[in-house]
């Protein structure tokens, strides 16, 4: 079914009068005659009939009409929206590891929002770094902040944030009166460990590895923010990466200068695909806002 077809069949529908239709729609009447004609035969049934001079609409063409109108607006609409996202307005969907998308998100979104006049939307989520990687390469988020995980060639990423290890402990416990400590320091003391789900866990295992020691495990965790939490009712102490906001748990992140570990949140998109204006924007802000040079 022609569109321009059902234009000018609502306007003819109106006016009731081919002349007059095909003024209005600034076209030939043989124009406008052939384009109903067509639209006749591609339905089967007539639309409109003769009355006098004028014509009326069918039973079939009354039908049409309210169908016609109601296409033709969801068609507009849906230009409208096209127009807008090409304007850099739309909805954009940023994701991130729980542990730090809860503090950078919001942050990232409110100061691009200060810098910049927006007409768009953003829509946040969280989980871990897999779930995030594969959404980003599903399409379900436009773009993600998670650690490396082999995403190989799919995805484009940037490294984006530097996570310092640490010991994270009790306030009243005695590393908290050390400006810096070694991670040989922390083997007195009964730890908390990333259990085989995190991601984190090789990278941590590695990280003793260096010292040839492992800690005394009382328990093993897949999420950091569960882990600071029983640090916080003394089931142990945890040396595991430095988190926006660890203090609101009762704790205290003391460095670990000794041996060099670093950890890098990479900001991730799809490589292969459009991209938004809004999405390329919000991206080359980020960029912008990156704290690792």
């Amino acid at each position: 079914m022609n569109l321009e077809h059902l234009k000018y069949f609502l306007v003819l529908s109106q006016c009731e009068h081919y002349r007059q239709a095909a003024e209005q729609l600034c076209i030939s009447q043989p124009g406008l005659s052939h384009a109903i004609a067509s639209l006749e035969e591609d339905l089967g049934v007539p639309l409109f009939r003769k009355k006098g001079r004028n014509i009326t609409l069918t039973q079939y063409g009354k039908m049409l009409q309210n169908d016609a109108s109601k296409i033709l607006a969801m068609i507009d609409k849906s230009r409208d929206s096209f127009s807008n996202i090409l304007n850099g307005g739309g909805t954009i969907h940023l994701s991130g590891i729980t542990r730090l998308a809860t503090f950078l998100l919001p942050h990232l979104v409110k100061n691009y929002k200060e810098c910049v006049d927006t007409k768009g939307d953003f829509k946040l989520y969280t989980g871990n770094t897999q779930t995030v990687i594969q959404g980003v390469k599903d399409g379900r988020y436009d773009i993600g902040f998670c650690f490396y995980a082999n995403w190989q060639d799919e995805l484009e990423a940037v490294p984006f944030i530097h996570q310092q290890m640490s010991v994270v402990t009790k306030p009243e416990h005695p590393l908290t009166a050390l400006a810096s400590v070694s991670l040989k320091d922390t083997l007195p003391y009964p730890q908390i460990i990333f259990s085989h789900s995190s991601v984190l866990r090789n990278s941590i295992d590695d990280f003793w590895a260096q010292i040839d020691e492992y800690p005394q495990v009382t328990y093993e965790i897949e999420q950091d923010e569960m882990i600071a939490e029983m640090v916080a009712c003394d089931f142990g102490i945890a040396v595991m990466p430095n988190f926006p906001n660890i203090e609101r748990h009762g704790v205290v992140a003391t460095p670990i200068d000794q041996p060099y570990w670093e950890n890098i949140l990479y900001m991730i998109r799809r490589k292969h695909d459009y991209h938004s204006p809004l999405e390329l924007q919000f991206w080359d802000h980020c960029l912008k806002q990156n704290i690792i040079k």
